[in-house]
């Protein structure tokens, strides 16, 4: 048969009675979706959590909150652990303190009932006692003793005894002073300390120091002339009626202090930070006198803080039964890059 040939009619015929098959995949694809959805309905209105048909159920466990206080976190301490929690709150408790830290809301209950023999204080007159007991404490050393470390557990307290080898300058009575000193520290449950006593001293030596003596930093904001008059005599700010400020506050010396503050390129480049205290005299006319380092931090910034004291203008002086008086004052400038 030639390719162009015809088909014959009989065979066209024959082709078109074969049987013919509808495609069904629609249908079959209709019904599995529709299987799909009743099963997901099914689930999503009968079942609660779908997933524990299909997977294994986990163990559920209900914890409650934990409200112990921590002496009840300390009664299920071992003797050895509440002994290095101690060790490690008494070391950062002096480090602070050797680093010009000293600020009460860290370690001090709220109301401290006894501080070297003070009672009932507030965290302002903490920080105050504080500060006035190092004005006659100069160069101090203070080395404590772990293995002295002794503790009971009374009540909600922990009570804990130490000794410490103590030696400092008192610029007031011209001496060098050292002593062993046995100190109590109770501590309640919320961790803080509320009383710090010295409970007792042995291994004295003071020695004099003679007038002349090169290593006497001798003190101008303690003087002890008889002769000298009732109007230059000079006061502890804590024992004024109302204390030397800034003239506007605080606020405004800050804003002085963030104005003409320049931060020491040594202490940037060795990203020195903190605080220097200072201790000055406020004059009855509100000049500030004699400007110290109590403590420092190095890197220029002692002599940044004393510069801007020294440019610092007239502060509002302290006040006794409303006259004004020459009054003693410690005060820290911050340093943060």
């Amino acid at each position: 048969m030639m390719e162009n040939e015809p088909l014959n009619p009989e065979e066209e015929i024959i082709k078109d009675d074969q049987p013919a098959y509808k495609d069904r995949s629609l249908l079959y694809m209709g019904l599995v979706l529709a299987i799909i959805i009743a099963v997901m309905g099914y689930l999503t209105l009968f079942v609660d959590d779908p997933s524990k048909i299909f997977g294994k159920e986990e163990e559920i466990r209900l914890t409650t909150e934990n409200k112990s206080s921590l002496l009840n976190e300390s009664e299920s301490m071992t003797e050895e652990e509440v002994r290095k929690s101690l060790i490690k709150f008494i070391e950062a408790f002096y480090f602070d303190q050797r680093r010009g830290y000293f600020d009460p809301p860290s370690y001090f209950a709220n109301i401290t009932e006894t501080f070297y023999n003070y009672h009932n204080l507030t965290h302002k007159r903490l920080r105050e006692i504080y500060w006035r007991r190092l004005t006659d404490m100069e160069n101090l050393r203070r080395n404590w003793i772990v293995s002295s470390l002794d503790f009971v557990r009374r009540d909600s307290r922990i009570i804990a005894t130490y000794w410490t080898k103590e030696s400092y300058l008192r610029p007031s009575k011209n001496e060098n002073y050292s002593a062993s000193i046995k100190y109590e520290l109770i501590i309640d449950e919320t961790g803080k300390i509320v009383s710090l006593r010295e409970a007792e001293i042995k291994n004295v030596e003071i020695q004099k120091l003679l007038p002349d003596s090169s290593a006497v930093d001798f003190n101008p904001e303690l003087p002890s002339e008889p002769s000298a008059s009732v109007s230059d005599k000079l006061y502890d700010f804590s024992l004024v009626d109302v204390t030397p400020e800034f003239i506007g506050g605080q606020k405004e010396f800050a804003r002085y202090v963030e104005n003409n503050l320049k931060y020491p390129q040594a202490a940037r480049q060795g990203n020195i930070q903190g605080k220097v205290y200072l201790s000055f005299i406020v004059e009855k006319d509100g000049r500030l006198t004699d400007i110290k380092i109590k403590q420092g931090l190095g890197g220029g910034c002692d002599e940044e803080a004393i510069r801007l004291l020294r440019n610092s203008p007239k502060w509002k002086p302290g006040l006794l039964k409303d006259v004004p008086v020459r009054t003693f004052f410690v005060l820290p400038v911050t340093f943060q890059l």
